[in-house]
């Protein structure tokens, strides 16, 4: 099962509410016209809905929520009239909404004592009345049962209630506020030893690290390849195998690790000199494709798949790479069409050590190699609006990298760089650290690949001319480290995903219940008050 997949699928569920000055512009219009029914109605109609309005606030102490939700009764409230003399009934409409709103800060039993409360304490301004009361038990009590029986599905399947799951991360995506995600994934992360790569080519770093550039925004280990830059511009993270499971449970721990890798980097200890063999193209029958950088102890490898895609290559590569320091980039240039076969591990080891074996009879090759970057304005599925230029000679063939700050790319991207850059490299690579920085953080950039874009097509081709006319030789070295003890998410993120994947789809299918509920009630009661029905 692909998580990066169903991840997208429930983050493109995610919304955010209007601006603040459009919901108060709304609510202000509502309850005027709300007083000026009141005066043929009753000046009870009006106090009802500023009850409305008090009870949710005291309730949900969120003034834009409360707004937002007033907005939609009022106007419920106020065209009621029109067709029933029952228009108490109104309050409750959206009660379930309601409901669901609350659910992502405070408890089930408090979400429903909020809808009960909100549907039936208005109506009392016109006196008590049991037919409300009743309405108003009964639609709390479908959506505390709706809810028990969500909670139960997500028990089962990972031993947490669904909502235990899922309340941080509404919490952390809709008001920003991280610590409480963070906390709850630091609780049930799991303790690892993290092997981290880096080639030093003179004054720039390759940096290969065993961690997965997420959650999102600023949750977890999104911000990582950010942090490194920001103590030293010139490193290159590039993304390894793995997905989420490889994912730090905080930002703070993330910025921790960044610290210690820039002090390996200027430790002058334990870098190891690499001579270099060249540049090795090869194709596998997984469809498979890479370009292997051939050094004397060490390796560096760029896998694609074109025409299928490319997505969180198997975590188990990484005990390949820690055995003989063959590092291993994941493109992830073009998402996927086709699922990864189930031995695409070994498809990709069988390669690379076909390449190794030249080291037998090549002769070494000098290592040229000149880094471009520029700045683009206008292209969409950027994190960061920065292009990086690498291109790496062994004196007869040439690599071209492209690298964006991108989660993947939209393959029509991915083909004009190969058509474009491929007239002046002979290997053409775009490569993306599956970068999660703009993933969910907003409704417009739900889930963004790269996308075409001639603005960005025309400076690559650009920087890459400029870095092709200032090929330099350069000396290379390669240090590893391991991290002892940083937590990642590990594999609960697997249960979480099927949790995700089953009560998700469950949710889909489902969630209507307590909101038609109201609906269905309302109707009763008025063919029953008004005689259509006889008890």
């Amino acid at each position: 099962m692909n998580s990066e997949t169903i991840t997208r699928k429930y983050y493109s569920k995610i919304k955010s509410l209007p601006n603040i000055k459009v919901i108060s512009g709304i609510s202000v219009l509502e309850s005027a016209l709300v007083y000026l029914r009141s005066l043929t109605l009753g000046i009870e109609y009006f106090i009802s809905l500023i009850l409305y309005f008090s009870v949710m606030l005291i309730l949900l102490r969120e003034l834009k929520v409360t707004l937002f939700f007033l907005d939609l009764t009022a106007f419920i409230y106020l065209i009621f009239p029109f067709f029933s003399r029952d228009f108490l009934l109104s309050f409750g409409i959206i009660a379930p909404l309601v409901g669901y709103g609350s659910l992502a800060s405070k408890s089930e039993a408090k979400a429903t004592l909020i809808m009960f409360l909100s549907t039936f304490v208005p109506s009392i301004t016109f006196g008590f009345r049991l037919y409300i009361l009743i309405y108003s038990l009964t639609i709390t009590g479908i959506f505390y049962i709706y809810v028990y029986l969500l909670n139960r599905k997500g028990e089962k399947l990972t031993g947490l209630k669904s909502l235990q799951i899922v309340r941080p991360f509404i919490e952390g995506i809709v008001k920003k506020d991280y610590e409480a995600l963070e906390k709850f994934l630091d609780g049930l992360g799991i303790k690892t030893n993290l092997r981290i790569g880096m080639f030093r080519f003179t004054d720039h770093f390759f940096v290969l690290p065993k961690i997965h550039f997420g959650l999102s925004g600023e949750i977890g280990s999104s911000k990582f390849l950010y942090h490194l830059e920001e103590l030293n511009p010139n490193n290159i993270v590039f993304h390894g195998p793995g997905s989420h499971e490889i994912d730090i449970t905080s930002n703070k721990q993330t910025k921790e690790v960044a610290k210690l890798v820039f002090s390996e980097e200027i430790n002058e200890t334990n870098w190891k000199d690499q001579t270099f063999y060249g540049i090795y193209p090869w194709s596998s029958r997984c469809n498979f494709r890479g370009v292997t950088l051939l050094f004397s102890n060490s390796s560096l490898t760029f896998v694609e798949r074109p025409g299928k895609g490319i997505d969180d290559l198997p975590l188990k590569l990484w005990d390949y790479v820690t055995k003989g320091a063959d590092y291993i980039v994941d493109c992830h240039n073009e998402y996927l069409s086709e699922e990864l076969p189930s031995h695409s591990d070994k498809c990709i080891i069988e390669n690379v050590e076909n390449v190794k074996k030249f080291r037998r009879s090549a002769t070494l090759k000098p290592l040229l190699v000149a880094i471009k970057e520029g700045m683009v304005k206008n292209c969409e599925g950027l994190c960061k609006n920065v292009v990086r230029v690498i291109v790496i000679s062994d004196g007869e063939k040439k690599v071209g990298i492209i690298y964006l700050y991108a989660n993947n790319s939209d393959p029509s991207l991915t083909k004009a760089i190969r058509e474009r850059i491929g007239k002046l490299v002979d290997f053409p690579l775009l490569v993306t650290p599956d970068d999660h920085t703009c993933t969910a953080s907003s409704m417009r950039d739900l889930y963004l690949p790269a996308q075409y874009c001639k603005e960005l097509l025309d400076l690559a081709e650009n920087l890459t001319r400029e870095a092709i006319s200032d090929l330099k030789e350069v000396k290379v070295s390669v240090k590893e480290i391991d991290v002892k003890g940083v937590k990642v998410l590990g594999k609960m993120l697997s249960n979480f995903v099927t949790a995700l994947e089953e009560v998700g789809n469950y949710t889909i299918r489902t969630f209507w219940i307590p909101l038609v509920s109201p609906l269905m009630l309302s109707l009763l009661l008025i063919l029953i008050t008004n005689g259509v029905i006889k008890l």
